[in-house]
């Protein structure tokens, strides 16, 4: 694991949404430097699937929230919270829990000509997020959008380092 800006991948990829779909409603809370230890390219794919996720599955008209926070607890130290979340359609209970099988494709999702996508991209999220000692949840409603919440990569077993370095110190 190498030190990331997750604020900097955050940005890139709310831009890469923006640059897509101009018209989309689009919060981003991702300002200053987060350093995380992590693998980049991994995170990067994480929150590139979750915004592709929303511009195939979501209206254009539905917005976006993109928060990175900082915290830090007592029994765990510093670390990240991401969540993206949507005011689009949401996900009935029974698709949502099968939301990160392989090749799962939620019922009415996709496009007039039938599902979007292969069914891989959340069951990718979880496996890149859980190889860094990470979480990912998801809250979802029908009519109510989906707010996926990814836990921090914790600092590798031994690794003295805290899981997120403040600003300029790596």
């Amino acid at each position: 694991m190498n030190p990331v800006d997750l604020s900097r991948l955050v940005r890139d990829g709310a831009d890469d949404l923006r640059a897509q779909q101009p018209r989309r409603p689009l919060t981003v809370r991702a300002g200053g430097a987060l350093i995380v230890h992590g693998d980049e390219s991994g995170l990067r794919q994480v929150v590139g699937n979750l915004l592709s996720n929303i511009r195939a599955h979501t209206p254009v008209e539905a917005a976006v929230r993109v928060e990175l926070t900082r915290t830090e607890t007592a029994d765990r130290g510093p670390w990240v919270r991401l969540e993206i979340a949507d005011d689009g359609p949401g996900m009935s209970a029974k698709d949502a829990e099968r939301i990160f099988d392989r090749f799962f494709r939620a019922a009415g999702g996709g496009s007039a000509d039938g599902p979007v996508g292969s069914g891989l991209g959340m069951a990718i999220v979880q496996a890149v997020v859980a190889a860094q000692g990470g979480t990912v949840t998801v809250r979802t409603a029908p009519g109510e959008g989906l707010a996926v919440t990814v836990g921090p990569p914790a600092r590798p077993a031994g690794d003295p380092r805290p899981a997120v370095t403040p600003a300029g110190r790596v």
